[in-house]
C-alpha cells in the first residue's frame, strides 16, 4: 500500500510541475504578445501625427484643391488597434502602481480616487483643451478615464462595418474637477476649477450619504484642502438586474428538492466511480478489499525478502552491517585537519596558476 501512496504523491508532484511550467510559459507568451501589440499601437499614433502634419501642409498649399480628408473617409484617422481603447488590454496588462499614483496624485491617489462617473471636468491637454465634459468611466488601476462627448476617435469596426466614434482613455492628470462654488467677493455661484482633492472620513449625517452610495459608491468624502470645503459625490443609483431565461431565481435556489433518511445512503455506491476515475493514478481513496489485497502483497514480498536474507553469505551480511552503520552515522562532516589540508591544496593551486599567468596577484573589480 505504501507503493500506491508514493505513486499517487509522485503523480501529483509531476502534474503540479507540468501545470506550473505551462502557466509560466503562457504568462511569458502573453507578455510578448501584449508588448508587440503596444508597439504596433504606438507606431500607429506616430503615423497618425505624421499624416496630420502632412495633411495640414497640403491643405495650406493646395487650398480648395486639397483632397477630401473627412474623418473616417477612406479610413483616414481611423484607430485600427483595439488596445488604444483600453491600454490595460481589459486587465491582462498590469500597470505599475507608481505610474497610476502619479497620474492620480492631485485627486487623492489611485487607491482612494476622488473622482466618479458623473463628475464634470475640464480638459487640460490635447486638441480638446479647455472644454468641459462629464466623466463616463474611470480605471484607477491605470490612472485613466473616458469622457462622454470629447476625446473620441473613429474606431475600426469588425465584420467590415463602417468606423464608429468611441471614447479614448485620457490620463487623470490631464483633467481637473469643475464644481460650482460661490465667489468669496461677489457671492455669485460659478464653475470653479478644483486643482487638488483630499480624502477624509465620511460624515454619516450628510444628506449626500445615502444607502445606495454606501453600498455601491465611495464610502469617504472628498474635500478641497485650500477651502476646507466638502465636494458632494454624484448621485449613486443601485444597479438594475434583469431576469433572463438562463438565470436561476432565488426561490428556485431555496426550494428543497432532496430529502434523505438514516436507513439509506445519501447516494448510490457507484456514483463515486462516475465522479472519479476508478483506475486513475491520482486516486487516494480505495475499497477495503483493494487495501487488504495490497497489504497481503506487501507482506508476501517482505517474506520473500526475509527468505533471501536467510541465505546470505558472511560477506553479504558484513556489507549489510556496514551500510546500516553508515546510515546511522548520518552525513559525514569535515574535520579541522581536513579543512586545513584543503586550504593548503587551494593555496598551492593558486600559486601555480598565478605563476603560469605571469602575475603576482589578481585584483578584484569593485
Amino acid at each position: 500500500m505504501d507503493k500506491i501512496v508514493r505513486r499517487v504523491a509522485l503523480a501529483q508532484r509531476s502534474a503540479t510541475r507540468r501545470t506550473q511550467r505551462a502557466t509560466r510559459r503562457q504568462k511569458i507568451q502573453s507578455y510578448y504578445r501584449a508588448d508587440g501589440t503596444i508597439k504596433v499601437a504606438n507606431r500607429e499614433i506616430i503615423d497618425n501625427i505624421k499624416d496630420a502634419k502632412k495633411a495640414a501642409k497640403e491643405d495650406w498649399e493646395l487650398g480648395p484643391l486639397a483632397p477630401q480628408r473627412d474623418l473616417g473617409f477612406n479610413n483616414y484617422g481611423v484607430v485600427t488597434q483595439p488596445i488604444r481603447q483600453d491600454w490595460s488590454n481589459y486587465g491582462q496588462i498590469k500597470y505599475q502602481t507608481k505610474l497610476a499614483e502619479q497620474r492620480c496624485a492631485w485627486a487623492g491617489g489611485a487607491k482612494m480616487l476622488n473622482l466618479a462617473p458623473g463628475d464634470r471636468v475640464v480638459i487640460f491637454e490635447g486638441h480638446d483643451k479647455g472644454k468641459i465634459d462629464t466623466i463616463k468611466t474611470i480605471q484607477p488601476e491605470t490612472g485613466s478615464l473616458t469622457l462622454e462627448k470629447y476625446n473620441r476617435a473613429m474606431v475600426k469596426s469588425m465584420l467590415d462595418q463602417p468606423p464608429r466614434s468611441q471614447p479614448i482613455p485620457l490620463s487623470v492628470d490631464a483633467v481637473r474637477l469643475v464644481y460650482p462654488l460661490p465667489d468669496p467677493v461677489t457671492g455669485v455661484t460659478k464653475d470653479t476649477v478644483i486643482r487638488q482633492l483630499k480624502s477624509v472620513p465620511p460624515r454619516m449625517e450628510s444628506p449626500n450619504m445615502t444607502i445606495e452610495r454606501w453600498r455601491y459608491g465611495n464610502k469617504w468624502d472628498r474635500v478641497v484642502p485650500s477651502l476646507n470645503r466638502i465636494i458632494p459625490w454624484p448621485e449613486t443609483s443601485a444597479p438594475e438586474f434583469e431576469m433572463t431565461a438562463n438565470d436561476t431565481a432565488r426561490e428556485q435556489v431555496e426550494e428543497r428538492t432532496f430529502y434523505y433518511s438514516l436507513t439509506a445512503p445519501p447516494m448510490p455506491e457507484g456514483v463515486i466511480d462516475e465522479l472519479r476515475n476508478k483506475y486513475s493514478k491520482f486516486r487516494t481513496r480505495h475499497e477495503g478489499w483493494y487495501v487488504a489485497a495490497k497489504e497481503a502483497e506487501a507482506r508476501a514480498e517482505e517474506r520473500r525478502g526475509e527468505a533471501a536474507r536467510s541465505m546470505q553469505t558472511p560477506l553479504e551480511e558484513f556489507n549489510e552491517m556496514q551500510r546500516a552503520i553508515r546510515d546511522a552515522g548520518g552525513e559525514p562532516e569535515l574535520s579541522e585537519d581536513m579543512l586545513a589540508k584543503i586550504g593548503e591544496v587551494m593555496a598551492k593551486s593558486k600559486a601555480e596558476a598565478l605563476k603560469r599567468a605571469g602575475v603576482s596577484e589578481v585584483e578584484s573589480k569593485q
